[in-house]
């Protein structure tokens, strides 16, 4: 188990691409991170500025990992379709005959990825809000709770994980990236319109578009209520858990 860690570490850290991604994901969180954390000014009826409002503090850390969830999810979804694409998997596997060691370490070295990238991100927010000159939430801004920098580490790792099942259930990188882009973005917005009305509880747990609703606290219970905060990375955990069994199963019955 260790050599094939070690083995998996070594084709992460000695890929261009990993590094291009980490920098990326540090550049982007620091620059959004700068723009949300700007304050907005107020005005009197003469249009002379009366006063200043603080920009979104915690915002500029938890809105930049949508973005940092994608990196994570270029790298996940290379460490498994890659090997399909190039036909390198079957090279890993004759040094490695037993399949779950080899997926445990695949996965394994998705999560310290992740969790890599995300700590990345909020290093990149923390310099942008340096640089605008908030090194700590100003006075007047909207507080979190104590979980909300563990959450949004947890979103970027699961976000991560779907992406590599995904890719090693179809066997190509693109369909780890593209999927819960495209679904979060568009096909989850369609179906909610859609199924509202005719399945209300299905539009609630569809999985991106729940997850991407981590940062929220929960509001009090209501019929119509939406899960936010732990109990929407709760259900986004459950529809991962079905992407890694399908992608298990396939990994170890199929040929490779």
């Amino acid at each position: 188990m260790i050599t094939a860690l070690r083995y998996e570490w070594v084709r992460l850290t000695t890929i261009r691409s990993t590094w291009i991604s980490f920098a990326f994901a540090l550049v982007i969180s620091t620059g959004l991170a700068w723009l949300i954390s700007a304050p907005s000014e107020f005005y009197d009826e003469t249009g002379s500025v009366v006063g200043e409002q603080p920009g979104d503090w915690y915002g500029a850390f938890g809105f930049p990992l949508s973005l940092t969830a994608v990196v994570a999810s270029v790298i996940a979804s290379q460490a498994i379709g890659q090997e399909y694409r190039f036909g390198i998997i079957r090279l890993t596997l004759t040094a490695f005959p037993q399949r779950a060691r080899v997926l445990t370490a695949k996965l394994a070295i998705v999560v310290v990825a992740a969790i890599g990238i995300g700590l990345v991100s909020y290093a990149g927010s923390y310099l942008g809000v340096v640089l605008r000159g908030y090194p700590t939430p100003p006075e007047g801004v909207t507080t979190v709770d104590s979980t909300f920098f563990v959450r949004g580490i947890a979103f970027v790792v699961l976000w991560a994980l779907a992406s590599f099942a995904l890719a090693g259930i179809v066997r190509q990188t693109a369909v780890g990236i593209a999927v819960p882009i495209i679904s979060g973005l568009i096909v989850e917005n369609i179906l909610q319109f859609v199924l509202f009305e005719r399945a209300e509880w299905l539009a609630k747990i569809l999985p991106w578009s729940t997850a991407s609703r981590w940062p929220s606290t929960p509001d009090p219970a209501g019929e119509n209520v939406l899960a936010t905060g732990w109990a929407a990375l709760g259900i986004f955990s459950v529809w991962v858990a079905v992407f890694l069994i399908l992608e298990v199963v396939a990994f170890l019955r199929r040929d490779a």
